[in-house]
């Protein structure tokens, strides 16, 4: 018979440390360290801020059915394109879809190695489905 116990909650020392190592070797990966730099930069740029602060009021527009919908909507679609247009944003959104793969890939092994789907069941459910 098995002596292994079962752990029922997160305070497992051991197993906290365990999770402690996978995060800081995801935190030396090339993906996290460029997600960072790419963030950082983002968050501290100007125009960055000043087209945030553009399309947050059209947003508050649009929901509260203020003023002209269709020109609200037209000038948020063309602060978005201009967002996303900046070399900045085009590396910040990069830098963020490689960090998805990578969590992808590290979801992956986890759930290969337990034999279940492990970041679908990391959320509460009704079943084992995960939905």
């Amino acid at each position: 018979m098995d002596e292994t116990p079962v752990v029922t909650s997160f305070d497992d020392a051991v197993l906290q440390a365990q999770v402690h190592a996978l995060a800081t070797l995801i935190q030396e990966t090339d993906a996290y360290q460029a997600f960072l730099r790419a963030y950082k930069a983002a968050s501290e740029d100007a125009q960055v801020h000043h087209l945030a602060a553009q399309i947050r009021e059209h947003n508050r527009a649009l929901q509260w059915a203020e003023g002209d919908y269709f020109a609200h909507q037209q000038a948020l679609e063309a602060l978005q394109a201009e967002m996303n247009a900046l070399p900045l944003m085009q590396t910040y959104r990069q830098a963020e879809a490689d960090l998805v793969r990578l969590f992808a890939a590290v979801d992956r092994e986890i759930s290969a190695a337990l034999g279940v789907p492990f970041a679908r069941n990391a959320r509460r459910s009704g079943c084992a489905c995960g939905r």
